[in-house]
């Protein structure tokens, strides 16, 4: 077990690890731009040297990154040294790591080694990067920074560093997923990424018919291209369908969540590894999304939004895994939620009165463009009734110890959020709403929101008396 108090560096394989960290930051399309000048210009001796003194540099200021980096731990902190020019120093103190990442790229795989991340939502960015150690002080730092301190400071002790974390045979699996599950939930995902590429294929129907001429005078150009339109969309769906599936597998091969006392650790990836881990109390929403084709499947995925960067990520579901998702992230299981709520009908109008407004300055500006066929844009106004009215036919909201709402207009979407994790709550009326006695509620966490709108105002203000009675009141950690 590694002793965490003895400051500590980064393997010496770390020093390639940060020039291509280097190389990244100056950009992929500006060196490829100087490695084309280099290869179309003479290498003469001026230009080597250039290089020569550019690799030295490289390299120099990486090792000596390298050798200013270390960390330690000390008390009930994280003590970070660091600096090429200028000496830093950081000091986070453990409540305050938000997640923790270990990662395993197909680079560190070969050395034998992980990179890990660390945010404490104090930037947009994650906190620091160790760019290279061993997989043992990797999982140290990993159970002393987001492990459960909970139970041992109801026994008045304190995890030191180095000693044996005593949490984590304490971890039981929630979900793993196995290949057959992946190649379903790989299936039942939606195509469009992979749909664009119909755009710039379609384009090439113009030069079609000539192209086949020349080559093929016997063959009736037009009617072949009639067939090249069904066959370029069924191409494009098959080579989303395969973008798909190895995107999943490259994210998600092997997934396995697993809970702590109060902790959750998610584990995926094919070439590169990663494992996040996080504490429960700072998972702040909860929401899943379910299309056509996974309710089919019985599958879902689901979303939870932690503080910081990046959420914790779980597809292909099914629905008792869902279910002990959303138990771990203290929010109501989908099966045991009554959501009785809904929003007034006025929502439809003013959907499509401002959509109307647009499309009639969008057919004025097209009609120099393209005559009366600009007149199709006004095929978007029964669209966007008829989604808008399905809209308001299928939402549902309630309050209680949380902030629930579904929609189901094609995908099934709900978000969750205990009134514990509120940051803030407000209640907006727009112009539109104040005419009509509605409003809009807005429950904001430290990891993203929940607005219920179009509901009587009167309703609104209750449900922010609700919400802060509850963060009153209620003594559980918020984060």
């Amino acid at each position: 077990m590694a002793d965490l108090s003895v400051p500590q560096r980064q393997s010496p394989l770390a020093i390639v690890f940060l020039g291509v960290r280097t190389l990244k930051s100056i950009g992929i399309v500006q060196l490829a731009i100087a490695g084309f000048f280099v290869l179309r210009g003479a290498l003469d001796g001026r230009l080597l040297a250039v290089l020569v003194v550019f690799g030295g540099v490289l390299v120099s200021v990486s090792a000596l990154g390298w050798w200013r980096y270390t960390f330690r731990l000390d008390g009930d902190g994280l003590v970070v040294n660091k600096g090429v020019i200028r000496a830093d120093t950081l000091v986070v103190p453990f409540e305050r790591v938000q997640s923790l990442s270990i990662e395993q790229e197909l680079l560190h795989r070969l050395t034998g080694l992980v990179k890990v991340t660390v945010d404490t939502a104090g930037s947009s960015t994650a906190e620091f990067v160790i760019d290279a150690v061993t997989r043992p002080v990797a999982e140290e730092l990993q159970h002393q920074l987001v492990g459960d301190r909970s139970r041992t400071k109801s026994n008045d002790a304190i995890d030191t560093p180095g000693a044996p974390p005593t949490d984590r045979a304490d971890e039981r699996v929630v979900l793993t997923h196995d290949p057959q599950r992946l190649v379903v939930a790989a299936l039942t995902m939606s195509p469009l990424p992979g749909l664009i590429l119909i755009v710039p294929l379609l384009t090439l129907l113009d030069q079609l018919p000539g192209r086949v001429s020349e080559q093929l005078p016997d063959v009736d150009a037009a009617g072949f291209r009639w067939w090249w339109v069904p066959t370029t969309v069924a191409t494009v769906l098959a080579f989303s369908v395969i973008l798909n599936l190895a995107r999943v597998f490259l994210q998600d091969w092997q997934l396995t969540l697993r809970a702590g006392a109060s902790t959750l650790r998610r584990t995926a990836g094919l070439l590169t590894t990663a494992t996040t881990s996080t504490s429960v109390p700072r998972i702040q929403v909860a929401s899943t999304r379910q299309n056509p084709l996974q309710r089919r499947a019985g599958l879902t995925s689901v979303e939870l939004s932690i503080v910081g960067q990046g959420d914790l990520g779980l597809v292909g579901c099914d629905d008792s895994q869902v279910d002990a998702v959303s138990t771990l992230a203290g929010v109501a299981p989908a099966t045991q939620m009554t959501l009785g709520r809904r929003i007034h009908r006025s929502q439809i109008w003013l959907a499509v009165r401002n959509t109307t407004v647009l499309t009639v300055i969008g057919v004025l500006l097209m009609v120099p463009v393209i005559g009366w066929w600009s007149a199709a844009i006004f095929l978007v106004i029964p669209i966007v009734w008829l989604t808008q009215r399905r809209h308001v036919r299928t939402y549902r909201w309630s309050v209680d110890t949380q902030l629930a709402a579904r929609s189901h207009v094609v995908n099934l979407v709900t978000e969750q959020a205990a009134l514990t994790k509120t940051n803030a709550v407000t209640v907006r009326q727009s112009l539109f709403e104040r005419r009509r006695g509605l409003a809009t509620v807005r429950l904001a966490t430290a990891a993203g929101s929940i607005s219920v709108g179009m509901i009587p105002i009167d309703e609104a203000q209750s449900v922010r008396d609700i919400i802060l009675r509850s963060v009153e009141t209620d003594r559980r950690a918020w984060i």
